[in-house]
């Protein structure tokens, strides 16, 4: 078995729990026993299949919530990327990372520091693509320069926010109309046209105060 071996297509797939077996109920083994089989994939060639499996039946419980957790945090374009980005580092840290307890706790501090590092990732592509700029055109490239610095200006000033102000003029900005916004996150549109002004406001505030 190869260190990656966990093909994260197949986690749709998996029994279904619960079921009545010869007149018997079957009893689903709690989310920490599945991430004990997992953290012990490594003993044998039948541990490894096991783990697969409770990989699998983990995702089937927790996907959806984890799925609607990321929609509120990052835009449509990265999300499924980001999701199985963070079942890859589950399944990658779970041996060493996972010390028992509460296993959707867990979860969920693995989803903010993948979300961190990915932004942490995108901050760092911007200011290498600022430095990469081309010496041609050099007035051409000044004026890339300062927007992006205006942009990395907006970006810290949209995290003072509050959440639903920062979602809604994220999601603007990425060219969401305010229906699909309100239909995904529940935000009554008058409330929403009304917070998007009044956030617009603030960062036009923000990003005044912050230039030189």
């Amino acid at each position: 078995m190869t260190g990656r071996g966990l093909a994260l297509t197949s986690l749709r797939g998996g029994a279904t729990l619960g079921a009545m077996q010869s007149g018997i109920a079957v009893v689903s083994p709690s989310d920490e026993d599945l991430a004990l089989k997992i953290a012990a994939r490594g003993e044998s060639d039948a541990a490894w299949r096991q783990a697969r499996q409770a990989c699998t039946e983990l995702y089937q419980r927790h996907a959806r919530r984890l799925l609607a957790f990321l929609s509120a945090r990052v835009s449509r374009s990265d999300l499924e990327d980001i999701h199985q980005g963070v079942w890859e580092r589950v399944w990658s840290r779970l041996p060493e990372g996972f010390r028992g307890g509460n296993f959707r706790a867990w979860l969920y501090q693995i989803s903010r520091n993948y979300l961190s590092d990915h932004h942490r990732k995108k901050k760092t592509e911007l200011l290498a693509d600022a430095e990469t700029l081309p010496a041609t055109g050099g007035g051409s490239a000044e004026m890339q320069l300062i927007e992006r610095e205006r942009m990395a200006r907006l970006s810290r000033c949209l995290e003072q926010l509050d959440q639903d102000a920062a979602l809604l003029v994220r999601a603007r900005l990425a060219g969401q109309s305010y229906d699909e916004v309100c239909g995904r996150t529940g935000i009554q549109p008058a409330r929403a046209h009304k917070l998007f002004h009044t956030a617009k406001s603030q960062l036009q505030d923000c990003v005044g105060q912050s230039e030189p």
